[in-house]
């Protein structure tokens, strides 16, 4: 009767394993067929092979089969939570960048393990320090998360915000939970299909939150804004009329205004706001829609001889920044040098 029960919990088990790799493979698939390529879904394909990896060779059958190949199987597989974190970046940032310091925390975690390989005295210390690195980066996406969800103005994008709360906790309760069992060497009929049922989980969330918004992971830099034209009901073409109309009377120059407030000032629903900037202006960023209409008075007012003594900072205040650097950054972003330069360069053509 126990080796029976053993049996079942085992077969249970591998189908976990089973099914979390299979997950894994597809949404990477997935990912990997969206056109045009870019870091986003490429990211996200990574995370998605590398928790598949992950799933089969934490499961001690599969190390002891994979033989000589289970070390950089396994140093692949540990990379999963950076790649989820660089993916996290990703999607929130329209404009992402590769930036040399992004190469740290994955490079630290091999780095950790592989320092640790010739001393089986050290595997508990690089066990411990994965887990610090991976709770960081994880406390990390959650900060992204938090300070993105307010301006995302893409539906898809917005309701997999709230798979990420969920998947967070459940990638940092794997990792320890793995951490403890391989640290403590367990080998009981529980701990390992236990393990399995966390990594299935992760990869089912993963997977529920992807399959729906593929497409809304490419970022649309360099496309061309629908017109207001696009918007298809008479209402909201009323609506986007209001909008623009708000807009040009400068409420874009109010400090901190949130999309939740232009909303309030419109008398819409704030969902049906955000549709209407997403899908009748192009915008999949609040701060964006903002910031274009801040630089675009910017440059107005730089050309403009009569306003040649305004002081940089004072001008930023006025088109609602809280400092200097937002305003730097944003203009950079647009015009491709500061305000100083383009001043000068706008009043010597004047």
């Amino acid at each position: 009767m126990e080796s029976e029960s053993s049996s079942l919990i085992l077969l249970l088990e591998f189908a976990l394993r089973g099914g979390t790799t299979g997950i894994g493979l597809l949404m990477a698939g997935l990912l990997f067929s969206v056109r045009p390529v870019c870091a986003t879904t490429f990211l996200g394909g990574l995370f998605a092979i590398g928790a598949a990896v992950y799933a089969m060779i934490s499961a001690p059958a599969i190390q002891e089969a994979v033989g000589a190949a289970y070390a950089p199987l396994r140093l692949f597989a540990m990379l999963s939570p950076a790649f989820f974190w660089l993916f996290i970046m990703a999607m929130f940032d329209d404009d992402f960048e590769w930036k040399a310091w992004m190469a740290i925390p994955p490079a630290t975690i091999d780095l950790v393990h592989l320092a640790a390989l010739p001393f089986p005295d050290a595997a508990h210390a690089a066990r411990v320090a994965h887990v610090a690195i991976v709770i960081v980066l994880m406390a990390h996406v959650l900060v992204l998360t938090r300070r993105n969800f307010g301006d995302d103005l893409v539906a898809a994008r917005r309701q997999f915000t709230t798979i990420v709360v969920v998947l967070v906790p459940l990638v940092c309760l794997t990792i320890v939970v793995v951490a403890t069992y391989e640290m403590l060497e367990l080998r009981s009929t529980v701990a390992s299909p236990m393990i399995a049922a966390m990594l299935f989980a992760v990869a089912a969330a993963f997977g529920f939150g992807i399959s729906g918004i593929r497409k809304s992971l490419i970022p649309e830099t360099g496309r061309p804004r629908p017109q207001p034209e696009a918007v298809s009901s008479a209402a909201d073409r009323h609506d986007l009329a209001r909008l623009e109309k708000l807009m040009e009377e400068g409420i874009f120059l109010h400090p901190g205004l949130t999309i939740g407030e232009l909303a309030g000032r419109l008398d819409i629903p704030e969902h049906r706001l955000r549709r209407l900037i997403n899908k009748g202006l192009g915008y999949r960023n609040f701060a964006a829609f903002l910031n274009d209409h801040r630089i675009e008075e910017a440059r107005r007012r730089l050309s403009d001889p009569q306003s040649a003594r305004e002081q940089i900072t004072g001008l930023a205040f006025d088109l609602g920044y809280s400092s200097l650097a937002p305003f730097n950054r944003a203009f950079r972003e647009r015009m491709g040098m500061s305000p100083s330069q383009f001043r000068e360069k706008a009043l010597q053509q004047a």
